[in-house]
Formats: structure tokens, sequence, C-alpha cells
């Protein structure tokens, strides 16, 4: 029987509470964020604040946005329900305490935190709070990833014993990277490697990495082995070094899944049966929100949460996001990395 990929659940941008949002922090990733919902959602950005001279003023302007100066400011308005937090990873953990000290909703930029216990903490004071905290995983929200939820829960792929993933990008002329709790690429890179396996295949219970350091004990290229309880392994490629294409690749008793090239973004499906002469079926993203305007997807599943009562995102839970920054760190920790 030729198999055929499931319609995505999309939601309807109309369909949930248009919620005033602020951003802040004015970082790069904040104008994919801000252009996708403004262009493809119905949430209303209002403002955003940024402690560096001039740097709020002249995003406000790009998006006809309110300004601060200070991020106290922006949480003091009662006209704003939810908060992106686009700063630095290091910086995460204080500035999400402080807009959920102030009653806002947080969407918490990738990753969560460089600290596991960290987020343990923004996820406790946003309980005791009342209010949704979340990690952005923006891939979790596309369309392709309500066609892999899917296919999970109707068994297309059978038991599934492999997962195979490449993020590799040649990203030495980012900065970011580079620079002790900026990014940190197996943290800033490998959250996505590391979410899709979970998504497969749950937790693991062992963890095997090398990796390639510079100078500065900054690792460039990491190579992991990911062992679960069923027997199971996951293979993740991370390099920051050097470009391949992304791609991850699913095997399972009944079929094969391939996601991407590129898989973080907007991008294919193709599924096959187990024979290497089997016919492939694909599906492609053809909706008009394209490449990091799919950031924007997560502005209206926030809110429709919020919308029903959540505390979490039933896509990514507490426990998964702190799940998947122990196995992060774990790597580091194995490759002599340094984090701080």
């Amino acid at each position: 029987m030729t198999f055929t990929f499931p319609t995505p659940n999309l939601i309807d941008p109309a369909s949930v509470t248009s919620y005033r949002w602020g951003i802040m922090g004015a970082a790069g990733i904040a104008e994919s964020f801000v252009a996708g919902a403004q262009k493809h959602t119905k949430q209303q950005i209002v403002a955003v604040a940024s402690r560096t001279p001039g740097k709020a003023t002249g995003f406000a302007a790009k998006f006809n946005l309110e300004s601060h100066d200070n991020y106290e400011d922006l949480l003091a308005r009662a006209d704003i329900d939810a908060v992106y937090i686009p700063t630095l990873p290091s910086q995460h953990k204080d500035h999400a305490l402080q807009a959920i000290a102030a009653g806002k909703h947080v969407l918490i930029e990738k990753p969560l935190t460089l600290v596991p216990s960290e987020a343990a903490e923004i996820f406790a004071a946003a309980k005791a709070k009342g209010v949704l905290a979340m990690e952005a995983m923006w891939t979790r929200y596309l369309p392709q990833y309500d066609i892999i939820r899917q296919i999970l829960e109707n068994g297309d792929l059978g038991n599934i014993d492999m997962v195979n993933v490449s993020m590799c990008q040649s990203n030495l002329n980012q900065p970011r990277l580079w620079k002790k709790g900026h990014g940190d690429p197996f943290f800033d890179m490998g959250i996505y490697p590391v979410s899709i396996a979970q998504t497969f295949l749950g937790n693991p219970i062992k963890i095997t990495a090398q990796g390639v350091l510079n100078s500065d004990k900054i690792e460039e290229e990491v190579s992991v082995q990911l062992h679960y309880a069923n027997g199971a392994r996951a293979y993740i490629l991370v390099s920051g070094r050097s470009g391949i294409p992304s791609i991850a690749q699913v095997s399972g008793s009944k079929g094969k899944l391939n996601i991407g090239p590129e898989f973080p973004i907007p991008s294919k499906l193709e599924f096959s049966e187990q024979d290497f002469y089997a016919p492939v079926t694909t599906w492609k993203d053809e909706y008009p929100v394209q490449g990091h305007e799919g950031l924007g997807y997560q502005a209206t599943y926030l809110a429709s949460f919020v919308d029903q009562g959540l505390l979490e995102s039933p896509y990514e839970s507490h426990a998964d996001s702190m799940a998947n920054l122990e196995v992060c760190a774990e790597v580091i920790r194995q490759i002599g990395a340094e984090i701080h």
C-alpha cells in the first residue's frame, strides 16, 4: 500500500487570543521572530527593550514598535501579556525570572539555559506565578513536526531503532558562538538534533561523546552516540566549522523517514519502506511561512496554550527541555569543553 503523509493540523492564527508582546533584548534572532509574527500571526508585538544605547530605538523603528532603554520599564507595562527573551543563554535565567515576577508569560530562546538547574528554577517560578514558560524550540511548532507527531501516533515507522542527525554549518565567522557563555556551539546548534532524537526515542540512558576543541576549549565539532533502554541508538554530528546538509534520518521496523534538508526550518519529509528499492513518498512545505519566518509559529502556539490555561507546552514539556539540556551538559563534560 502506498504511504500518504497526513495533513498537518495548523492553528488558525485568528482562532486564538491576540496577546500583546514585549521583546526583551534586540538580538538578531528577535528580528526573525518579530518579522514572522507580524507577517503570519494575529499576535501584537508592541514594544522592545534593550540596555544597549540606541539598539532598541533602531529595532523599534524597523518594526513600528515602542522602545525602552531598560527591561524594567518594559516589564512594568500592564498592557504586555507575554515576553520573548532572545538574550544570551547565560542571561536567560535572570531575564526570565524578571519577566515571570512581573506576571508575564515567557517564550525563552533556545537553549533555555546553559545549566539544567537554572531551567528548573525558571519553570518552578513560572508555575508558582501561574504563567506559561516555554522554550523557543521552534522546530517543534513547524507544520512538518505536526506530521511527525501523527506518524508516530499512527505507528507508521514501526519500532524505531536508529536516529541519525547532522547539524553542521560553517559558523567560524559567527562571533557569538565562540565567546564564553554567548552561545556555546553544542548548546546552540546541538540542541536541535538532541531534540529530534528525543522526539523519536525519548531520553538516553548512556551518552558517549568526542569532540574537537579550539584553543579556548570551545567545541568546534562534536560526535555523540546516545544509547536507549530498548537498545535503540541515536548518532549526532554537530560542527560549527564545516557545513554539510542538515538532515535527520529515522529507521523503524516499518519504514525510513528523512527530515530536511535543512531539518530545523520549514523543509520536506521523505518516507519509504525498508526495502532498498522501495518507492519514496515526499511531502514538501509549500506554506507561505518559509525560512526563519517560521519562528512566528511559536507565538500562535503560545497564545493557544495560554487560552487553554496551560503552564507548559504539550509539545515540549518542562521535563523535556531539562532532559535535553542535561544531555548537552553531559556531552560538554565528556569532551572537556568549557561553558563559562
